[in-house]
């Protein structure tokens, strides 16, 4: 239950209930029916309230012209229900959780019943005069409308109570007989109908919107929490870390971010297998918690808050930790893997590599401590075993490196090193290629390719991306319209835009000089943006105006963000690319499979076309396809290729189906 309540990073996701598992299915069913009985009972004070007013009035309206005697009997009556009804909510308020939902609903439905019987007798002692009537009739259906909109949520009981107030005025006014009475009468059939179908929609909103909320906390929960161990992944350590500089501002106390990394990770997973592996990983994570949690019942200690960076890599807050009693305490974090991890009746011996930074000496942000203990953790690792490494200035000795590496990218550019390399998407409903992602690459002439994971940062952080993208956006355009005019007419080509690039220059008119220049349709162009970019509101007008010009619009990464739903009705998106983090663990992990199976749901609901990223196996595939994701890139099919290579591909697979040992399913 704690993942439906829990305060989490904002990341709606719309989640189809079909797609999560049974138990998960039962508790957001228990959880709506919870908030629905809720709802009832916060607008029973406000109803009481208002049904006595109303009383007062009609008593005020009738007097003299009804006998005296039932008009009392009537509004003592009434008001006593109030009463009545108003005690039910405050014994509610103080017992709701002795008794079950279910008792509360039945009492709830049985008191609102008892108060709408009691507001029939009014409508036989309608006084003669014709303003009069004309007032308690307009008081009469007023509180059919309270009674309507007082219980939203529960259908069944607005079709009884309206029933109950209106058919005696029906009733009595076709026995009247008359064009006046007629007129009530076919009014108040027409005005329940109209009633019954407010409540009917509400209802049904107000029922989807709570399994959507709750659903969305569920997925949200999923994505900023590592599935393996259930600790918050990386997404949430900068603002534990934020948290953590507000704690110690103004005060002499500081604290500690320590990188812990279990060491032979690898050689494990490779002899025992990834299963043992995971296994470990567990183990340790529960071990930390164990430590955290008993620290937490100690006064004035320092108190442990335990993160998740990779898989075998553990962040840790030590909160509050003087640097001169730091040793100790570092050392105990070592005490965790003292007893071995056994597997199978086989005993596991683990160590560990710990890098440490002190707030504000080795940093001042959450960036700058993570790379700081990150940087003094691989020291400490060039030495194995257990040990741990404060951050020294001199560990980032390798900055010349990346000063270097910076001048490289300038040479780069000017010597036309980069290259654009195209990774095949898969149409899963045809099992043909229909299009390609445009991929930087880099054969650096001394160090050979370098990662993009590298350069890329070095880009953004320099702004070269600006002009690394634009050259990008055309080289795609360009070659993209040399396969087309080869008889691949259909062919698309997605392009990666950062941030910096819609923000600095005029992207707008970047994008029009490429496809001019090349001569390419805007409608086989695609731009694949963040979601974090998506929700920056000084480029909203830009995003909107690639629609204008016929562009693609498709959401990289998704899941992986801070970002709600807001922005798929803000923008026409036409493509939701299924991060890889969650497709890699399909179909070992369960919890993998309900947030791609969520996504694709949504997807599905929103008539926006999905793609999942990185697709390695025959199961991921067999699983994409089951649940009706569109389209596909990963290496299962082909990895990223040189213009001139995925040339041949298409032309080997023009005429046929890529999969050859896999059933594709049919449009």
């Amino acid at each position: 239950m704690s993942k439906l309540t829990e305060n989490t990073v904002n990341m709606d996701i719309i989640a189809d209930q079909k797609q999560i598992t049974d138990e998960e299915k039962l508790l957001i069913n228990q959880q709506v029916k919870a908030e629905l009985v809720e709802h009832l009972y916060q607008g029973c004070l406000p109803g009481t309230i208002s049904g006595i007013v109303a009383s007062a009035a009609i008593y005020l309206d009738y007097l003299g012209y009804t006998p005296h005697q039932l008009l009392n009997l009537w509004v003592i009556t009434f008001n006593l229900m109030m009463v009545a009804l108003s005690a039910l909510f405050f014994f509610y308020k103080k017992y709701k959780d002795k008794l079950a939902l279910s008792t509360w609903e039945r009492s709830y439905s049985l008191m609102m019943t008892g108060c709408a019987l009691s507001w029939v007798p009014i409508i036989y002692l309608l006084p003669t005069d014709i303003t009069r009537q004309y007032l308690a009739l307009v008081a009469l259906f007023l509180a059919t409308t309270g009674y309507a909109t007082g219980t939203i949520g529960q259908f069944l009981l607005c079709v009884v109570t309206l029933n109950i107030m209106l058919l005696p005025l029906i009733a009595w006014c076709l026995y009247q007989g008359g064009i006046f009475y007629n007129i009530i009468a076919a009014y108040s059939i027409i005005y329940m109908s109209f009633m019954f179908g407010i409540n009917h929609r509400s209802t049904r909103w107000f029922k989807d919107s709570l399994k959507l909320k709750l659903e969305n906390n569920l997925v949200s929960y999923q994505a900023n929490h590592d599935l393996l161990t259930d600790l918050p992944n990386q997404r949430l350590l900068p603002q534990y870390i934020q948290s953590a500089i507000h704690a110690v501002a103004g005060t002499p106390r500081t604290f500690a971010l320590v990188c812990f990394s279990l060491n032979r990770m690898e050689m494990i997973n490779d002899s025992l297998g990834h299963g043992a592996g995971d296994a470990i990983i567990q183990s340790v994570a529960n071990r930390l918690n164990a430590l955290a949690m008993h620290a937490a019942k100690v006064k004035n200690e320092t108190q442990y808050i335990i993160t998740i960076s990779r898989k075998d890599t553990f962040n840790i807050l030590m909160i509050p930790l003087a640097i001169d009693g730091a040793e100790n305490k570092l050392t105990h974090l070592f005490s965790i893997l003292d007893e071995p991890f056994y597997l199978e009746e086989r005993g596991v011996k683990l160590t560990a590599s710990l890098g440490v930074s002190f707030y504000p000496k080795d940093g001042e942000t959450s960036e700058s401590l993570r790379a700081n203990a990150d940087a003094a953790m691989l020291k400490a690792k060039q030495f194995g075993g257990n040990r741990f490494e404060f951050y020294k200035a001199e560990i980032n000795a390798q900055l010349p490196k990346q000063i270097a590496l910076e001048k490289d990218l300038h040479d780069a550019i000017d010597q036309n090193q980069l290259q654009v390399y195209y990774q095949p998407l898969i149409d899963l409903k045809t099992g043909r290629i229909a299009g390609s992602e445009a991929l930087i690459r880099w054969p650096h002439p001394v160090h050979g390719f370098i990662s993009p994971m590298n350069f890329i940062p070095l880009a953004e952080e320099i702004g070269l991306i600006v002009p690394i993208g634009s050259w990008i956006l055309k080289e795609a355009c360009r070659q993209t319209r040399v396969w087309q005019q080869m008889g691949f007419t259909g062919l698309k080509v997605a392009v990666n835009v950062s941030g910096k690039q819609l923000t600095h220059g005029n992207f707008i008119e970047t994008i029009k000089g490429a496809l001019a220049v090349t001569e390419f349709d805007p409608r086989y162009l695609e731009l694949e943006i963040t979601e974090t970019a998506i929700l920056d509101e000084n480029i909203t007008s830009i995003i909107k105006e690639f629609t204008k010009m016929g562009l693609g619009l498709a959401v990289d990464d998704f899941g992986t963000g801070y970002s709600g739903l807001s922005y798929l009705k803000r923008f026409s998106i036409d493509k939701l690319k299924i991060d890889q983090s969650f497709v890699r663990d399909i179909p070992a992990s369960n919890d993998s499979i309900t947030i791609v199976s969520a996504i694709l749901a949504m997807a599905r609901e929103l008539n926006v076309k999905s793609l999942a990223e990185g697709v390695e196996t025959e199961e991921q595939l067999r699983f994409l396809q089951s649940k009706g994701c569109d389209y596909i890139q990963g290496y299962y099919f082909s990895k990223p290729l040189e213009a001139s290579y995925f040339t041949q591909l298409l032309l080997n697979y023009r005429n046929m189906q890529v999969f050859s040992n896999v059933e594709v399913a049919q449009p």
